[in-house]
C-alpha cells in the first residue's frame, strides 16, 4: 500500500495515548509501516516516548471510532508545521555521522541507529516533501560522506512514493541509499580533499566498493535481501557500462535503477574539490540525453516529474529581475512558488518575498540560476516559512 493510500487510514500517534510505564494501546509503525514497537509494550523512557511520538503511527487496523472494543478513538493531527524540517535534517546529519563510528564492530548498535534514521527520514519526507527536496540541494552543513548518503535517500524515497513503489521496497530503497558507500567510506574522504586524478589503487576501491558495502552490511547482522541487493547493483546501468557485474536492462533490480539516477543526479550538483557544480538544468539534460539507454525511462522520468524542472532549493531569476529559491513545485512543474531574496536592482531583500509563479499578476521564472552565496545568508527554515 502506497503513503497516499496508508493516509487514509492512519494517523500520527498522539500525546495522550503514551505515557512513561503504560502499556502501548496499539502497535506503532512508522511512516513505511515498519513496525517500531508492539502493542501492550511499556514505554520505558521519555526519550523513548518522544522519538515515538515524532515518528509513530497508527496501523492500519487502529482505525477510529470503535469505542468500547479496544479501538483507538482518533484525534486532530500534529501540526505538521510545528517542526522545523532543516533542523531535522542537521540531527539526522550528524546523526548518521556518529552511526558509521559503529560500523565493523558488530554490536548491533549499527543496525538500531540506522533503523531508527531510516524511519527518521520517512517521517520527514511525509511532513515537507519540498523542504526535504530544497534540503537535498541546499544543506551543506555536513561532509560528503555524510550528506550525499541523506540526499539521495531523501530523493528515492519521494519519487519512490509518487510512484506508487509499495513502502516496503521504499523503505529498502531509503536503508539502501543510506548505506551504499560504506565500503568506501574513507576513500570518500580522502578524494573529497584531493585534486588530482585517481590512482590505479583508487579506482579499482571505487569499481569494487557495491560488492564491499554488502558484504559489510550482510556482516553487521543486514539480512533485508532487497536493501543488499540495491546497495549491490547501485552503480550499473543498463547498457551493461557499469560495474561490479556489468549487468544489463533487467537484471538490474528496481531499486538500484532508482538509486543510480539520484546517486549519479546529486553527485553532479554538488561542488567536489576537482570540479565545480553542474547547474541543475545541465545535469538533467544529461540525464535525459541517456535515457533509455544507461538510466531506466520510467525511473527517470518519474525522477523529473517528482523534483519539477525547477526542484525545491534550485536558484531562479523572474521576469520581474528579481532572483530568488524555489520553496515548492506547485501544481504545474514550471510554475513554482519561490522567495525572492535578491531584489531586481540586485540588493538582498530584507525578508524572503514569496512568489507564486503560477497567478496571472505575478512574475513568471525565465531561468535557473547557480545558487549566489546571498542565499545562504538567509536561514533555510526561514525561506520554507519556519520559525516566522
Amino acid at each position: 500500500m502506497n503513503r497516499t493510500a496508508a493516509s487514509a487510514k492512519r494517523t500520527r500517534v498522539q500525546p495522550t495515548d503514551l505515557a512513561v510505564g503504560r502499556p502501548l494501546p496499539y502497535d506503532i509503525e512508522d511512516a513505511y509501516g515498519h513496525l517500531l514497537l508492539r502493542q501492550g509494550h511499556p514505554i520505558r523512557s521519555e526519550e523513548q516516548r518522544r522519538r515515538l511520538l515524532q515518528i509513530g503511527r497508527t496501523p492500519y487496523y487502529a482505525t477510529p471510532d470503535k469505542r468500547g472494543s479496544g479501538g483507538v478513538q482518533r484525534r486532530r493531527e500534529t501540526d505538521p508545521l510545528s517542526a522545523n524540517p532543516f533542523d531535522e535534517i542537521y540531527r539526522i546529519s550528524f546523526a548518521l555521522q556518529e552511526t558509521f563510528k559503529w560500523l565493523g564492530q558488530r554490536s548491533g548498535r549499527f543496525l538500531s541507529r540506522l533503523d531508527t534514521l531510516t524511519s527518521r527520514i520517512g517521517d520527514l519526507v511525509e511532513r515537507d516533501p519540498d523542504a526535504s527536496i530544497g534540503a537535498a540541494h541546499l544543506d551543506e552543513d555536513f561532509p560528503y560522506t555524510v550528506r550525499h548518503p541523506i540526499r539521495q535517500a531523501i530523493l528515492c524515497d519521494t519519487v519512490a512514493t509518487q510512484l506508487g513503489i509499495p513502502a516496503t521496497e521504499r523503505r529498502s530503497t531509503v536503508c539502501a541509499a543510506l548505506t551504499a558507500n560504506v565500503g568506501m567510506l574513507e576513500l570518500q574522504r580522502e578524494l573529497e580533499r584531493q585534486v588530482e586524478p585517481l590512482s590505479d589503487e583508487q579506482l579499482h576501491a571505487v569499481r569494487r566498493h557495491p560488492t564491499e558495502s554488502a558484504r559489510m552490511l550482510a556482516a553487521e547482522g543486514i539480512t533485508d535481501g532487497t536493501w543488499l541487493r540495491i546497495v549491490a547493483e547501485h552503480q550499473e546501468r543498463l547498457d551493461g557500462s557499469g560495474y561490479p557485474e556489468g549487468l544489463q536492462g533487467g537484471q538490474i533490480c528496481r531499486g538500484a535503477r532508482l538509486l543510480m539516477i539520484a546517486d549519479t543526479y546529486m553527485a553532479m550538483i554538488s561542488t567536489r574539490s576537482y570540479r565545480p557544480a553542474t547547474a541543475v538544468r545541465e545535469t538533467l539534460l544529461e540525464l535525459l540525453n541517456q535515457s533509455g539507454t544507461v538510466y531506466d525511462r520510467e525511473m527517470l522520468s518519474g525522477f523529473i516529474n517528482t523534483i519539477g524542472i525547477y526542484p525545491p532549493g534550485s536558484f531562479v531569476s523572474l521576469s520581474n529581475g528579481e532572483r530568488g529559491v524555489v520553496v515548492h513545485r506547485g501544481e504545474r512543474g514550471e510554475q513554482p512558488l519561490v522567495a525572492a531574496i535578491v531584489k531586481a536592482n540586485g540588493q538582498p531583500t530584507a525578508r524572503p518575498l514569496h512568489r507564486d509563479t503560477s497567478h496571472g499578476e505575478a512574475p513568471d521564472v525565465v531561468a535557473l540560476e547557480p545558487t549566489l552565496t546571498v542565499a545562504k545568508r538567509f536561514n533555510l527554515g526561514s525561506l520554507w516559512g519556519y520559525g516566522t
